[in-house]
């Protein structure tokens, strides 16, 4: 950080020097020139006008590098949701077929990637998706949409021991997942960009922060719920009490309206709603412990411990709805 002194010129106004490496690098010349905006902390941030101020972010990957090949394409997938725009891997020998389809299928788990590039040794994915196109309100909702409606099949599953529908609601819950790391990216880019950030709709780096909170509570929900359907599918013919499956459903719709508060506080800023949503967690403690109190007359112990895994999912869904709720309430109550 350099120290300048600000010099006062007739007129009134006010002149600050800027660094000559500065200039240089961006080969700016007498005349040019400089746009001047104010940030959110009272800092003033300087751009030149007619140069471009997003800079396209681009890595190269280096096959031998990784440890494992589900060690490079978790990277691939963190560049993404970073803001990567092109992510290129290189290999110093022949990248094997089998590799580069493993690669290509990634395709399916990031929307926008496609194939920019590809020789012998290399393979470069380009995304193409328009950040200011998707706004960050309009991606929750959709995320959390696909939430309720797993959470519901998966509970419909298991009443009606329903095995295609929860292999189903295991296959949207993949869907969803592409739909968080979407939404992660979005987060990303706003808070490197003014523009996009005004895009996608986040006033400042403080909503951009709730923004990733909820996204990221959002995505423990869809865990959850999918968890659900897994155990429906080890449950397989294994008779349950109807009490029993009462109860689930009964907790499950307790913890469906949950979800629902916390989503409307968070996108309305309904303090309201968030604190319902926090008030509702007395009752899925009873709820919880009383199914906890029936399962355990359960005769069948593998029948016993997957009923009390859903039981568990479901509480978890209710806690993570409080965590929304706390995420309104800290995109509301903000300082002056």
């Amino acid at each position: 950080m350099e120290i300048r002194k600000l010099q006062k010129i007739k007129g009134g106004s006010f002149t600050l020097s800027l660094p000559k490496d500065w200039v240089e690098k961006r080969k700016l010349s007498r005349g040019e020139q400089i746009a001047v905006c104010e940030e959110e902390d009272g800092s003033l941030r300087l751009h030149p006008v007619g140069m471009s101020r997003e800079r396209p972010l681009e890595v190269e990957l280096l096959l031998g590098d990784y440890p494992s090949f589900r060690a490079l394409e978790y990277s691939i997938a963190t560049y993404y949701i970073q803001g990567t725009n092109k992510i290129n891997i290189t290999s110093k020998k022949i990248i094997p077929a089998e590799q580069k389809r493993r690669l290509k299928r990634l395709r399916t788990d990031l929307p926008g990637v496609e194939i920019a590039e590809e020789e012998a040794e290399r393979l470069s994915f380009q995304i193409l998706l328009d950040p200011t196109a998707f706004s960050l309100k309009s991606l929750i909702e959709k995320t959390s949409a696909f939430s309720l409606h797993l959470q519901e099949d998966a509970v419909r599953s298991m009443i009606r021991q329903n095995f295609p529908l929860a292999e189903e609601v295991l296959e949207r819950g993949r869907e969803a997942q592409r739909h968080y790391r979407m939404t992660i990216r979005q987060v990303a880019l706003a808070s490197l960009s003014k523009v996009i950030a005004n895009a996608v709709g986040v006033e400042n780096c403080q909503e951009c922060i709730t923004f990733a909170l909820v996204a990221r509570d959002l995505n423990r929900l869809v865990y959850h719920a999918s968890s659900i359907a897994r155990h429906v599918l080890n449950s397989r013919k294994a008779p349950v009490d109807q009490k029993i499956l009462d109860l689930l459903s009964d907790m499950s719709k307790v913890g469906y309206e949950m979800q629902r508060k916390a989503i409307h506080a968070f996108l309305e800023k309904d303090v309201k709603q968030a604190v319902a949503t926090v008030e509702q967690m007395d009752t899925i403690r009873k709820a919880e412990k009383e199914l906890l109190t029936k399962i355990v007359r359960t005769r069948d112990v593998d029948t016993a411990v997957t009923l009390g895994m859903i039981a568990r999912d479901l509480r978890r869904i209710a806690g993570y709805s409080v965590a929304i709720a706390d995420d309104a309430m800290n995109r509301i109550l903000t300082p002056a």
